[in-house]
C-alpha cells in the first residue's frame, strides 16, 4: 500500500516530475528504474515545458496553471497529445494553455482537447477521386468521393442484398441499367420556388431525401425518372401539396413527410428519409390523425425511442410540430 501511495502522490504532481526531469538523459531516467517508454514521454514534456520556444510568455503560463491547477502527469500527456495534433505551433501553445488553466480531471482535460481540436482544425477536406486501400493479408478496400447527389444515385442503383456483386457487375460490364432510376424528393420551400423559376437555382440549395444536395440550377437541368417528384413545403403549416412530374406513384403522405425532413429530425441524426419510418406526431392510438400535419418521418431507432404516449413517465423525448416546424422536445418541455 505504501508503494501505491507513493506512486499515485508523484502522478498529482505533474509539472514537478517533468521539472525534476530537465538536464536528465534517457538513459539516467532508465537507469533509476524509470521504464523506457515512459522515459520517451517525459524528456518529450520536458522538451516542451522547459525548452527553448518561440512562444515563451504561453510556456511560462502553462506552467504555471498546470501547477496551480494540480494537474497529473496523466492530464499533461493527455495535453500534449492533443496539442500535437495542431501544426501550427501558436494554435499548439494556445490549446495547452487553454488546457492547463481549466479545472477538472484527466478525462475533463482528454474530452475538452478532443473538442478544441475537432473546432480548430475544422471539419476534414474532402477530395472528390477513388482511392484504393491495399492489405497484405485482408480484404482491400475502394472508397469514392464526390458530390452527394452523384454518391446517393450510385448507391441507390445498387442491389441492397448483394451491394458487393452489384459492383462487380457494373465494373465488369454486365450489368443491365443503363443508369440508376432513383425515387427521391426534392424539397422545394415556397419562398425558394420563384428564385428557381426565374433561374436564380445557383443560389439555393435543395435537399434531397436521399440524403444528397444539389442547386436549384441542377434541379432545372436534371432528368428526373418518372418517380421524381417536386414537393412544396409551406414555412409555418408544412406540406402543401405533392407535384408529379409524370405519373402519380406510391403514398403521398409519406413522400409528403419525407421531402418536409430529408433527413431523421432527432438531433445529429443524419439518417436518410428514404430509410426512414413514417411517425405520427401524435400517436394513433391516442387519437391522432393520418394527415400531412400530424405526420413526420423518423429512423427506426429513434422512432422506437420517441414519448408516444404523454401520460407515461418521460423517456427520451418527443417529436412535435412547433411553429411549422418539426422539433425534437426534451422530456421536461411541452410542445406550445
Amino acid at each position: 500500500m505504501n508503494a501505491l501511495h507513493t506512486f499515485l502522490t508523484g502522478l498529482a504532481a505533474g509539472m514537478d516530475i517533468i521539472a525534476d526531469c530537465h538536464g536528465l538523459s534517457k538513459r539516467a531516467l532508465i537507469d533509476a528504474g524509470c521504464p523506457d517508454t515512459t522515459a520517451a514521454r517525459l524528456l518529450a514534456l520536458v522538451d516542451t515545458y522547459f525548452g527553448p520556444t518561440a512562444f515563451s510568455r504561453l510556456q511560462r503560463e502553462s506552467i504555471a496553471a498546470a501547477r496551480a491547477n494540480g494537474h497529473s502527469l496523466t492530464a499533461l500527456l493527455a495535453i500534449e497529445r492533443h496539442a500535437t495534433k495542431l501544426k501550427n505551433k501558436r494554435q499548439a501553445w494556445a490549446l495547452r494553455r487553454e488546457l492547463c488553466g481549466m479545472k477538472g480531471d484527466a478525462s475533463d482535460v482528454e474530452k475538452r482537447g478532443r473538442q478544441r481540436v475537432r473546432e480548430i482544425k475544422g471539419p476534414p477536406q474532402r477530395t472528390p477521386g477513388v482511392k484504393l486501400y491495399r492489405r497484405a493479408d485482408g480484404p482491400w478496400t475502394m472508397t469514392i468521393t464526390g458530390k452527394s447527389a452523384d454518391i446517393a444515385d450510385m448507391h441507390a442503383a445498387l442491389d441492397k442484398e448483394a451491394p458487393l456483386d452489384s459492383v462487380r457487375k457494373i465494373f465488369q460490364g454486365k450489368a443491365t441499367a443503363s443508369g440508376a432510376s432513383v425515387t427521391t424528393n426534392v424539397v422545394l420551400r415556397l419562398d425558394e420556388l420563384d428564385r428557381v423559376v426565374d433561374t436564380a437555382g445557383d443560389d439555393i440549395t435543395l435537399q434531397l431525401t436521399n440524403g444528397a444536395r444539389m442547386t436549384g440550377a441542377d434541379l432545372v437541368r436534371r432528368a428526373f425518372t418518372a418517380h421524381g417528384y417536386v414537393t412544396l413545403i409551406h414555412p409555418v403549416k408544412g406540406p402543401v401539396n405533392l407535384y408529379r412530374t409524370e405519373r402519380l406513384a406510391s403514398p403521398k403522405q409519406r413522400t409528403m413527410a419525407a421531402a418536409e425532413n430529408p433527413t431523421c429530425p432527432w438531433p445529429a441524426c443524419n439518417y436518410p428519409a428514404d430509410e426512414c419510418q413514417v411517425h405520427h406526431l401524435t400517436a394513433w392510438r391516442h387519437g391522432g390523425e393520418t394527415n400531412p400535419e400530424n405526420l413526420t418521418i423518423a429512423c427506426p431507432y429513434h422512432n422506437g425511442v420517441n414519448d408516444d404516449d404523454p401520460n407515461a413517465p418521460p423517456g427520451r423525448g418527443r417529436l412535435a410540430r412547433v411553429d411549422g416546424t418539426i422539433k425534437w422536445l426534451p422530456p421536461w418541455a411541452e410542445s406550445g
